[in-house]
């Protein structure tokens, strides 16, 4: 999609003014820097958009084995290719061929500087963004166990006077058990635990 319509000019007043114009290589076509490409400033910025980066992930593994047959070495790796696709790179691409060895050097050379001060301003962004959210205070979740919840639940509702409801823990058939079996090593009858139990 082009960054601007036919019915606009390409250059701005105050540009115009100051004689800070350029001559897109493509579409000869006067164009100040507010309507520069992004991407290449030798052109318009109508003339290097169409061009998509197209990222895959290519894997490769390394097998060593043995004369026995057994793996000794198994690795696996994998990286990241990215290429330019698209009408606008096809059209830059081309036009490379017919650079002189001196335009090819100081094209680089441009390009590397370019290169260079996008790096930091990126690194500078992040750096940004990490202070941004150093000063964000995110609260720390606490875990607690039973006991330790049923205790603070207690304590908050003792210091809001409210009486908490306290549960008592049934026994199991095989607390039964083990109670019966100590009762029995004991010396007690089986008439003497029933009374104890409430039983006649």
């Amino acid at each position: 999609m082009a960054k601007y319509g036919a019915e606009v000019i390409p250059c701005c007043t105050s540009c115009d003014s100051k004689d800070q114009t350029k001559i897109c290589k493509k579409c000869a076509v006067v164009y100040c820097k507010h309507f520069a490409s992004t991407t290449d400033l030798s052109y318009c910025a109508n003339c290097v958009y169409d061009f998509h980066i197209q990222v895959s992930i290519m894997e490769r593994q390394v097998t060593h084995e043995k004369e026995d047959g057994t793996i000794s070495l198994n690795r696996k790796s994998r990286c990241t290719h990215m290429q330019l696709t698209g009408n606008d790179w096809l059209f830059a691409s081309h036009l490379i061929e017919t650079m002189s060895d001196q335009e090819i050097e100081e094209s680089i050379e441009w390009h590397r500087n370019n290169i260079s001060v996008m790096l930091m301003e990126r690194e500078a962004r992040k750096m940004e963004r990490y202070r941004k959210l150093a000063g964000i205070n995110v609260p720390r979740i606490k875990h607690e166990t039973q006991e330790q919840r049923e205790k603070r639940e207690a304590a908050e509702a003792a210091k809001a006077g409210k009486k908490t409801k306290v549960t008592k823990k049934q026994p199991t058939a095989q607390d039964l058990v083990a109670m019966l079996t100590q009762l029995a090593s004991a010396g007690y009858t089986a008439e003497q635990v029933a009374a104890m139990m409430g039983r006649k």
